[in-house]
């Protein structure tokens, strides 16, 4: 099989929501839940901004879906079918609400983030500016920022919409399902984070949501009867804190049990004690929150939690480190964590958001390579004790859509063993992007050139790159972000990990490898924030960039022709956190980096 092993969906598994059908949307799920288990908490939001231990703001199943209802009541008397209604709502019960009212309503919801968020205004206007929306759901603390902000974009004057008025609004009262709500209209715009790319609007319907829903539901076994949370600081405004935050617990009857990233990040042991605090749990995070809770909670605080009723940890959104992995399992090991719930695993938003992960039951598999072979696109065991490896961590298999790696110049198939571009097919993959036909044909139609039994049409062309090993993929980088050094593919993640174990004044996941012009060739240039504990950074700068060309050279065979260590927090990122690699190219060309010790 060129495919990747994928798993079905047994209607078994879904118990009491099976009888729903297939045509069931969102809020079908949750007018279901608000009917049978109306009294159970529906999401339980923890505020840490005004108390160490958090305020708690709860809704049940029951106020959320009347006060869905009435959201929609309310979008339906301001806009015509089809319309953008766009969520800059702060993280909470008001968003959840937002959200499902928007779907609830015959309006396109556009998840996005109140105006003072961590500095992304820039990004909110261009976003607002795309989709153009004729109402804006907020609530009413920021009201007033959301008018000035709009107020600022030629020809937008959208309505505002202060969801938390509308709670207990007895417009619910009058809700009539659109006629135009059906399974194959568009439900949402999700905007990617724009790692490689201007963030664009990717065009979901409403059964491409819930199709991911209930195959991220397989994947961590979760079954309906439980009593089951879903633990998050992802913001909901992206696609896995979308999902996971938000659209599983609706689908599944779970507790949401969400808190903001800034929390998180000042003491990240909140994370476990959420994820302790009741059994059938599951969670979400890219692989740097894993390494920080690993090193940043206490072994006082740890000896508190109980961890033997996670069922799923998923670690994703970005390239997931061996180290990381093996950190995690073995600091949380003594608390109950058992190393099959940590499932690293691989999704996009154009696939809504989930693709494949580990399979329950086991841990993920973390495969030795030979180096010098994966830089010629070839996976395979070691040629010899004396030769340079490099560890490749399994995003396991996809459920209930195909995987297929393909030669990106050519469109066919390639064997195991063989990196090639992943191309992914399933009813969870969107519609293409708003407003750029010529961009949805490109990426969202892929036509494989030998299809051997498989759909030769209508493939996702990710633009990651990939490789699969009996029978599970892994990821090795991003197809626009390979760097090609003498005829040899150069991964920047394998680059990056060398660099950041080189000194300890480089901080780990900061850091970005990229290629510049060098005559008639290219050379390495790799950007390093300095690591906030290395207050002597300035006084050892050749030290350090005399070890990060060693460890390039000896790990990945491959002279750095730069190596910069610039001031913390300084590399840039996307809205969702992940490096921005060109951007930090761009501003490495431009000389507008922030080097330490002044160097230009």
């Amino acid at each position: 099989m060129t495919e990747l092993q994928t798993s079905a969906h047994p209607d078994a598994l879904f118990g009491p929501i099976s009888r729903l059908g297939d045509d069931a949307l969102l809020p079908d799920y949750l007018a279901y839940w608000a009917r049978t288990e109306g009294d159970r908490v529906a999401m339980r939001f923890t505020d840490f901004s005004t108390q160490r231990d958090g305020v708690e703001h709860l809704v049940t199943f029951a106020e959320l879906e009347r006060w869905a209802r009435a959201i929609a009541v309310r979008i339906g008397e301001l806009t015509a079918p089809g319309d953008r209604a766009a969520i800059l709502t702060p993280a909470g019960p008001g968003y959840m609400a937002a959200f499902a009212g928007a779907l609830s309503s015959a309006a396109v919801g556009v998840p996005l983030f109140e105006p003072e968020h961590l500095g992304q205004g820039d990004r909110l206007r261009g976003v607002l500016a795309d989709c153009r929306p004729t109402v804006v759901l907020t609530t009413d603390a920021h009201v007033a920022a959301v008018e000035a902000l709009v107020a600022d974009l030629p020809g937008l004057d959208p309505a505002v919409i202060a969801v938390d008025a509308l709670r207990d609004d007895v417009r619910a009262d009058t809700y009539e399902r659109p006629s135009t709500l059906r399974r194959d209209a568009l439900a949402y715009l999700q905007y990617t984070s724009g790692s490689t790319r201007t963030p664009a609007g990717v065009e979901l319907t409403h059964h491409n949501l819930v199709v991911n829903a209930r195959q991220l539901m397989q994947a961590f076994d979760v079954d309906p009867c439980d009593h089951n949370a879903a633990i998050s600081w992802l913001p909901l405004f992206h696609d896995m804190g979308l999902l996971l935050g938000i659209v599983l617990p609706i689908v599944t009857a779970a507790t949401s049990g969400i808190f903001d990233a800034l929390a998180f990040i000042q003491r990240p042991v909140r994370w476990m004690r959420e994820i302790a605090r009741q059994p059938h749990t599951y969670t979400a995070a890219p692989n740097f929150a894993y390494g920080y809770a690993a090193k940043r909670v206490k072994a006082s605080d740890r000896e508190a939690l109980d961890l033997s009723g996670v069922k799923a940890m998923l670690n994703g959104a970005e390239p997931v480190h061996p180290r990381t992995v093996r950190q995690f399992i073995e600091t949380f090991a003594p608390q109950g964590l058992r190393a099959e719930a940590v499932r690293p695993s691989y999704g996009l938003a154009e696939a809504t958001v989930f693709v494949s992960t580990t399979p329950s039951g086991r841990p993920a598999r973390i495969t030795e390579v030979d180096a010098a072979a994966l830089q010629a696109h070839r996976a395979i065991p070691p040629s010899g004790p004396d030769a340079r490896t490099t560890e490749l961590v399994s995003c396991g298999i996809a459920f209930g859509q195909e995987v297929a790696l393909v030669d990106p110049a050519t469109a066919e198939l390639l064997p195991d063993g063989t990196v090639g571009e992943v191309w992914v097919y399933g009813e969870n993959v969107g519609a293409g992007y708003w407003g750029d036909a010529r961009e949805s044909a490109s990426t969202f139609d892929g036509r494989l050139a030998d299809p051997v039994g498989l759909p030769p049409s209508g493939w996702l062309r990710t633009g990651d790159l990939g490789v699969r090993i009996d029978g599970e993929l892994y990821i090795t980088g991003r197809l626009k972000d390979t760097i090609i050094i003498d005829g040899r593919n150069i991964y920047p993640n394998d680059v990056e990990a060398s660099v950041e174990e080189a000194h300890d004044a480089i901080a780990a996941h900061r850091l970005a490898a990229f290629a510049v012009e060098t005559g008639d060739t290219e050379g390495l240039v790799v950007v390093a924030e300095q690591h906030r504990d290395a207050a002597d950074a300035a006084a050892s700068l050749a030290e350090i960039a005399a070890a990060a060309k060693q460890a390039v050279s000896l790990q990945q065979a491959v002279s750095l022709h730069d190596f910069v260590l610039v001031e913390p927090h300084t590399v840039p990122r996307t809205s969702s956190g992940k490096i921005a690699r060109q951007a930090t190219r761009a501003q490495y060309l431009e000389g507008a980096l922030r080097p330490v010790g002044g160097r230009s």
